[in-house]
């Protein structure tokens, strides 16, 4: 059997990582997956019922409550709202779209200048389902943030949202040279960092950017990075080989050694591994690195720090459970087949001559 068939089942074991997944999960998931699906539907992300059941079989609601196992009711909604949205926009750039850069650039565009928005538009011209359900996702998520939070949280989605015309620009050329290359570019497309923002949030607190920024905080969010990236190539695998992309560390590390695509897998998973045990290193160094801050510091240092926890085993939970990288996710992908919802980024508003930034 062609190893990219029989590979799906086998880089969905948990036997090949050596972190657990997620064993602690919110109540409250049924009551995010209905409300997320009514958000969506009411800005006419689904085309129809058949698109609503191919999406609810993704459970992105299920990510959402591994990765906030301690929210409930409306918090719990909104970080469910943007998983959700994130792999709607996603989901844009798996067909042609995504080797055109001038076309990223102009689906990008009224995006970011949402970003830019103090508040809601008056009057506006309506722009299209992704940007009207990012505009009110954007605004929900800034309610009552401070400057220092929301300026933090725009870079990070700055870095997500550019990520995507640096991904278009590489398929006009050569892959990635290295493995190296590759986590360097899918640390901003992964979308992690936004998400682990939702942690202050939630938690009403907001880390000083020196801390937040600093050593250990900022190698520890990097780590998250790596750890989500390196379990994300290994079960999206059979998927992107059915795509034919090329952001992925495992085809990279093939193409580069020589071997199979199973010597491949072991060895990023080995990365991830490496990565976790890091983390886990420096975070029981973290009372003696921190003893010259405050309690309450420390206490929300011990939150965020959670939240990174809970996002890297919520993954690995969540990629075992989900339709999206078994063999419905790669026929979704095969033979240029799209999903329902791939050719929203049609209906946003070209605003040429604004810089991406």
């Amino acid at each position: 059997m062609d190893q990219a068939v029989a590979l799906p089942s086998a880089a969905r074991s948990a036997a090949l990582f050596g972190f657990p997944p997620a064993d602690l999960i919110s109540p409250d998931a049924e009551a995010a997956r209905r409300h997320t699906i009514e958000w969506l539907s009411r800005y006419g992300v689904f085309p129809g019922d058949a698109s609503v059941a191919e999406y609810d079989a993704l459970r992105f609601d299920l990510l959402a409550a591994y990765f906030y196992p301690g929210e409930t009711g409306a918090d719990l909604a909104l970080g469910n709202d943007l998983c959700g949205w994130y792999f709607v926009f996603d989901d844009q750039f798996d067909g042609e779209l995504g080797c055109r850069p001038g076309e990223v650039s102009r689906l990008l565009d009224p995006i970011v200048q949402v970003t830019r928005e103090a508040g809601e538009p008056a009057g506006h011209a309506p722009e299209g389902p992704l940007v009207e359900s990012f505009r009110d996702l954007w605004r929900r998520i800034h309610e009552g943030r401070p400057r220092v939070w929301r300026d933090r949280f725009r870079h990070h989605w700055m870095e997500y949202l550019t990520s995507y015309h640096r991904e278009a620009l590489d398929r006009t050329r050569s892959r990635p040279r290295s493995v190296e290359a590759v986590v360097a570019l899918r640390r901003h497309s992964i979308g992690v960092q936004p998400c682990l923002d939702l942690n202050e949030r939630f938690g009403g607190y907001t880390l000083p950017d020196a801390l937040h920024g600093g050593f250990p905080l900022a190698q520890m969010r990097e780590a998250t990075d790596d750890v989500v990236v390196f379990t994300n190539d290994i079960v999206s695998l059979g998927k992107e080989l059915a795509a034919g992309d090329v952001h992925n560390s495992v085809i990279v590390q093939r193409e580069l050694s020589g071997g199979t695509l199973e010597e491949a897998v072991r060895h990023i998973a080995g990365l991830a591994d490496s990565r976790y045990r890091w983390f886990e290193e420096t975070a029981a160094r973290l009372p003696a690195l921190l003893a010259g801050t405050g309690a309450e510091t420390r206490l929300h240092v011990g939150h965020y720090v959670d939240g990174m926890r809970n996002v890297m085993r919520g993954n690995l939970a969540w990629s075992f459970l989900t339709a999206r990288y078994d063999e419905r996710g790669i026929a979704a992908v095969s033979s240029g087949r799209q999903r329902p919802w791939a050719g929203l980024g049609a209906c946003a508003v070209p605003m040429s001559g604004r810089p991406l930034p």
